[in-house]
């Protein structure tokens, strides 16, 4: 990897770990205990197992700090070398958030550090040199310039410096962020984009690209999107980037509006962990809110979601639930319809019944292709989605989400209880613990998760059940 010195640097002969596949961990968000950062999500590594990052927040600052491996050691190391391999992940971040916090200081103060294409090699504890990452330039040849974003109503650009990273990383495709700006550090805002983190963290798979189409798509969606009060505003700022020493800003991302009240996700985990079941009446509000997302989103903005689940609904300041990730990529396999796995076409056709009459019903062939692209090994990909050819089975696919979300709410099904599924039929759907749930409530989510879509409730249905019987607490 080419980069080019800046003047500041302090070496040193040591190198980071030798075991650099025990390294490539995604799992850490925390502060680091006596630092003065916050340890990013982020920990990851080239595909050759020579280079390894790690991403910290702290002084108004985001900075990407990179470990290299040591090419002139041996084979063998001694059994206390720093280069010997980790016992465990938990050992592998304690050592590199140690490394960090021993240059943290320093580096951080120098006005290079909040550069956009700033990265800071550690070659041990306390040594260090700052770089201008050349791959910046790359990075900023595939984000899109302002004018090829096609939203209808005006949104403001400001530079990427102007907003400054809080704590916290949400999780989420590409970069999503807590942020505020930097004139304003009580106003918090999401940032949601391509950082450079990301394009270092993608660029070698091919998929940083991919990347900035998503956000575009999402972006262009959200923005143009007939307005509901259970779906996600559009962004109303757009953050950009620059080559150094350039004035041609291209989008990175976008802020958002911050929901400081969880997700419907959490909240369940919350009662859950207070051994509380949630008033029927919340639930009932949940459900119908749910339900009203979606018809506006197949009624209305005739479009759908893709990625329906609990954890992509938040709440707003009075507990209502909002919409949120337009990115229409993946689905959950935890609430994925059957028939999306990728390997399903359908169309809607006409079939006889025994009486003569006739009505539409939707077909289902098995692909027969070529072998699909690009399908991720453990959920659904955007190739198993039937919208533009089939909108009614992407109606009855989003049904079926709805109904295992409901049921995920109703039931308070615990997360833990969805580890290692790898295929949405894998669940069972059972009402253990849920006598306080009325039996129609039941039936009526029974009939989204029917396994055969042509046998699924219908979306006008099931919103206007749940509308009579949010309707019947009020």
């Amino acid at each position: 990897m080419e980069t080019t010195a800046t003047a500041f640097s302090r070496r040193a002969t040591l190198q980071p770990d030798r075991s650099l596949s025990s390294l490539r961990s995604k799992q850490c968000i925390r502060k680091a205990p006596n630092f003065n950062f916050y340890a990013s999500v982020p920990i990851w590594g080239d595909d050759a197992e020579s280079i390894v990052f790690a991403q910290a927040f702290g002084k108004g600052r985001t900075i990407v700090f990179r470990f290299s491996l040591d090419s002139n050691d041996g084979d063998v190391l001694p059994p206390c070398s720093p280069q010997a391999s980790f016992p465990d992940r938990p050992s592998m971040r304690a050592a590199l958030w140690s490394a960090v916090a021993s240059v943290w200081h320093e580096c951080s103060e120098l006005p290079d550090a909040g550069d956009p294409d700033t990265v800071v090699d550690i070659f041990s504890y306390g040594s260090w040199k700052i770089y201008h990452e050349t791959l910046f330039n790359n990075y900023v040849d595939l984000l899109l310039p302002l004018d090829e974003f096609s939203v209808q109503h005006p949104i403001e650009a400001i530079g990427f410096k102007r907003a400054w990273y809080d704590a916290i990383s949400l999780g989420g495709r590409g970069c999503t962020t807590l942020v505020h700006h930097a004139s304003d550090p009580g106003h918090k805002l999401v940032f949601k984009g391509i950082d450079f983190r990301t394009f270092l963290d993608t660029y070698e798979s091919g998929h940083a690209q991919e990347e900035v189409m998503i956000f575009k798509r999402s972006t262009e969606l959200a923005s143009n999107m007939p307005r509901h009060p259970n779906i996600l505003l559009p962004p109303r700022t757009f953050v950009t980037v620059s080559r150094p020493a350039a004035n041609t800003p291209v989008v990175c991302g976008s802020l958002y509006p911050f929901y400081p009240n969880g997700s419907l996700a959490g909240k369940i985990e919350e009662s859950n962990a207070a051994g509380k079941r949630i008033p029927l009446l919340l639930k009932a509000k949940w459900c119908h809110q749910m339900a009203a997302a979606l018809a506006h989103t197949h009624f209305v903005a005739r479009t759908y979601h893709m990625d329906v689940k609990p954890g992509n609904f938040i709440l707003d300041e009075d507990s209502n639930l909002v919409l949120i990730d337009w990115e229409q990529f993946d689905a959950s396999v935890t609430t994925a319809a059957p028939e999306i796995d990728g390997t399903w076409d359908a169309e809607e056709v006409q079939v006889q019944a025994a009486d003569g009459t006739s009505s539409k019903a939707l077909r289902y062939t098995k692909y027969q292709g070529p072998e699909r692209r690009n399908m991720p090994d453990t959920t659904p990909g955007d190739n198993g989605w039937n919208q533009e050819d089939c909108p009614k089975a992407s109606k009855l696919d989003e049904v079926f989400s709805l109904g295992r979300s409901m049921w995920m709410l109703l039931r308070q099904c615990d997360k833990d209880g969805f580890e290692g599924i790898e295929n949405t039929e894998d669940i069972v759907e059972d009402w253990t613990s849920s006598d306080d749930i009325p039996s129609d409530w039941k039936e009526a989510v029974e009939g989204c998760l029917k396994r055969d879509p042509n046998d699924r409730t219908s979306l006008q249905d099931i919103y206007d059940f749940l509308e009579a019987a949010f309707e019947a607490f009020e």
